[in-house]
């Protein structure tokens, strides 16, 4: 096999050379490729001239020229491979002709090497097979013809009669047979190649058409979002008026009711009576305001806090309401919950309007479930789940609960659940609301650690 790849190193110098498109422009390539053809072709050299393996037929001086004018074509294929553009008819018929070359070469050692017995006589297949792949079928062809000529032509002085005719035969026919499929092989993988590079070129135009369909639909979505803010924020002015209207105009309306008491000597009960109802109507605008200034302050405070005090200090602060109501309280925490990295002031807003909801929501009665664990399904997250058995929200409602001043229909509220949901999105977690009439509603909040 020695004899066979010192041959074959520059038939597969010239494949890369020709065949793939990421040598074609690299200097560096190139010499490697001109450095291999030249040393496999002074490493065939040496095989033919080893005194153990000498059987060439030709003078050592023959043979050193020959050589030298080997290594010079060589080197004129080299260079005239950077004048010739690439991919082009004209770079084609050059390959070609690098491949008769390889023929000639070839022949030139099987000659030298026992003529139709050499062991050179593989290196025609590799030759041919090497062009079918480049060229395709009809060059292909054109190789093995003349790989054909070169070796009967070369090799014509051992003799040629009826003996050993249809030994040459068998050693020339089996030429056209590796250049025919093989070249029909290239020819369909080129085909298919082209079939794929039109295919991405299409998908290219289509990648482009979808990527500028995706910028309008951004820039859009974008228009959209801030219609939708505009819209929100409107709304919201629109629910602030309405909201705040109805408790001024009351409190226009008692103040001047009271101007006239006062006036006319009223006792001192009575006129408490306005002034506290002042009083009310003004603390509840005042809560309303500081809500919706909590709403818009995005900056958060993080600190390590226990979420079990805090729950606790909660339930301590409505515990009056909670015995008014006659409510039971159930906790049920898991140990060792770590603190945990957040907003204090925000979590305890959004806790404190949660609880606030679910005993509003039991007049007459009820238990209010707390628990505190792990989360099952998030890692590193707790859920805190908080649950009244109070008579449940209607769907219609239950779809605008977290709407500021609407819960469906001609029902208005306020903005203390919307305050809950938005602040626990602020800490990076999620609130979630399930409701069952009759049976209760239950919150779910799932806070990361």
């Amino acid at each position: 096999m020695i004899q066979q790849n010192v041959v074959l190193c520059p038939i597969f110098g010239c494949f890369l050379m020709v065949k793939t498109k990421q040598f074609l422009d690299i200097t560096k390539t190139n010499l490697l490729i001109l450095s291999v053809r030249l040393l496999s072709v002074a490493g065939a050299i040496l095989w033919v001239t080893n005194p153990n393996l000498y059987i060439a037929t030709i003078n050592k001086e023959h043979l050193i020229f020959i050589y030298n004018g080997i290594i010079f074509t060589y080197v004129i294929f080299f260079i005239l491979r950077f004048i010739i553009p690439k991919l082009t008819r004209k770079c084609e018929y050059f390959c070609l002709f690098t491949f008769i070359f390889d023929q000639m070469v070839i022949s030139y050692f099987t000659y030298n090497t026992g003529g139709f017995s050499s062991p050179f006589y593989s290196g025609y297949f590799v030759v041919i097979t090497f062009s079918a792949f480049v060229l395709g079928t009809r060059m292909a062809v054109i190789t093995a013809l003349s790989g054909a000529m070169f070796y009967i032509a070369f090799n014509f002085s051992y003799g040629i009669g009826l003996y050993n005719l249809a030994e040459i035969s068998y050693r020339v026919i089996p030429f056209f047979i590796i250049a025919y499929p093989t070249g029909v092989l290239s020819d369909r993988i080129e085909n298919h190649l082209i079939e794929i590079k039109k295919l991405n070129e299409e998908l290219k135009v289509k990648n482009r058409k979808l990527e500028e369909t995706l910028n309008e639909i951004e820039v859009m979505q974008k228009q959209l979002i801030k219609r939708e803010k505009e819209k929100a924020m409107l709304d919201l002015a629109e629910s602030v008026a309405h909201r705040l209207r109805n408790p001024m105009m009351s409190i226009g309306g008692i103040a001047t009711i009271l101007d006239r008491k006062i006036k006319k000597g009223a006792d001192k009960q009575e006129i408490l009576k306005y002034v506290e109802y002042i009083k009310n109507e003004s603390k509840q605008m005042s809560e309303l305001l500081n809500n919706l200034l909590e709403m818009s302050r995005t900056e958060l405070e993080l600190s390590f806090i226990s979420v079990e005090k805090l729950i606790k200090s909660l339930l301590e602060e409505f515990k009056d309401r909670i015995e008014e109501n006659l409510i039971d309280i159930k906790l049920e925490i898991e140990s060792q919950i770590p603190p945990v990295r957040t907003d204090k002031k925000k979590l305890t807003i959004s806790l404190r309007n949660i609880i606030d909801n679910c005993i509003k929501a039991m007049k007459h009665g009820g238990e209010l479930y707390i628990g505190v664990k792990r989360s099952e399904t998030i890692e590193n997250a707790i859920e805190i789940i908080i649950r009244d058995t109070g008579p449940g929200i209607p769907k219609d409602i239950l779809n605008n609960i977290f709407k500021p001043f609407e819960s469906g229909g001609a029902v208005k509220k306020g903005i203390g659940l919307p305050l809950a949901k938005h602040s626990i999105e602020l800490l990076g977690g999620e609130l979630y609301i399930e409701s069952e009439i009759g049976i209760g509603t239950t919150f779910k909040i799932i806070l990361p650690m």
